[in-house]
């Protein structure tokens, strides 16, 4: 899921943002920092916290155990994009929403709206002949020696593994109790390496947990050092921030409902300055058929009011 927000915010013009830009690919910056970290508290004392180290643990096998929830589920992805000046004032801004469905090989995006208004149908049959090619060719490469690898989600167990955390004080989020926790990079990021496994290295904030069973409520975050695209040449992001706020579905995992990240950087000789706040509703249990979300009678019923906050 966080993944998603990264690839779109921190890539401009490579996926979803072409004017998917990392975000999942990232609080929110509009004249100044929204969503700013705020310096390390002084943090409470030791024994009023839970063990550490037994409570990461079950958070980690949680984690893992939400990827597989993950692949039960279809959801919607409201998403707005604001293009800012160098002030941080809105330049441009515009609503896309998407339906995201899950597969054994990996989780398809259907742009179903613009600005509220629903694609055409010969735009959306388009998506769905590329699905279907896709889909296609995995069958063929998961019936050969090796078979098919799914795509690599980038969950909270990545940070969490490869993070240090302090404990700083009890709070409230999402109607449970849990503490909140400075994090910061177990060691040095790296330079070379995959996307994912780079940003999850290279992330501090605060991550707000519930001991009772071990789950992420919500996590603030921004990046350490930057991040460098085709050995730099492709471009680059400077900075990027933001928060995920998660709620429990069907009683059985925590998912996000709202994402907000600002990115700052370059893509090949240009600048930019990103904004892009997500709103993650409608999770319905998936079926086997890919498209059944594309004949639902509110496909493309879009409102796109929703402006900077």
């Amino acid at each position: 899921m966080i993944a998603r927000g990264f690839e779109s915010l921190l890539r401009p013009g490579l996926g979803r943002v072409k004017a998917r830009v990392l975000s999942r690919l990232v609080g929110g910056v509009s004249g100044a920092l929204l969503f700013c970290l705020p310096g390390w508290a002084t943090p409470q004392a030791a024994d009023s916290f839970p063990d550490l180290d037994p409570l990461l643990e079950r958070v980690v096998q949680n984690q893992k155990e939400v990827e597989s929830l993950l692949n039960a589920y279809t959801f919607t992805d409201k998403q707005t994009i604001y293009m800012l000046d160098k002030k941080g004032q809105v330049r441009s801004q515009h609503t896309d929403t998407y339906y995201i469905t899950p597969t054994p090989y990996e989780s398809f995006t259907i742009h179903v709206a613009r600005d509220g208004k629903p694609v055409s149908e010969t735009d959306l049959k388009k998506q769905q002949s590329e699905i279907e090619h896709k889909l296609r060719e995995y069958e063929k490469t998961a019936q050969k020696p090796g078979g098919v690898h799914p795509k690599k989600m980038f969950l909270f167990a990545d940070i969490v593994v490869n993070s240090r955390f302090t404990p700083m004080r009890w709070d409230q989020a999402s109607g449970k109790r849990a503490v909140v926790y400075n994090f910061e990079p177990k060691t040095a990021p790296r330079r070379k390496g995959d996307l994912t496994t780079r940003i999850a290295e290279d992330l501090k904030g605060k991550m707000w947990i519930a001991p009772d069973d071990a789950e992420i409520l919500r996590v603030e975050f921004a990046n350490v050092s930057p991040l460098t695209f085709g050995y730099g040449f492709l471009g680059n992001t400077k900075s990027f921030e933001g928060y995920v706020d998660q709620r429990k579905v069907d009683d059985e995992v925590w998912l996000p409902t709202q994402e907000e990240f600002v990115a700052e950087g370059r893509q090949l000789i240009k600048g930019y300055r990103i904004r892009q706040v997500d709103e993650l509703s409608d999770y319905l249990k998936a079926t086997t058929d890919v498209f059944q979300q594309l004949r639902s009678p509110n496909a493309g019923a879009v409102d796109s009011t929703a402006g900077p906050r």
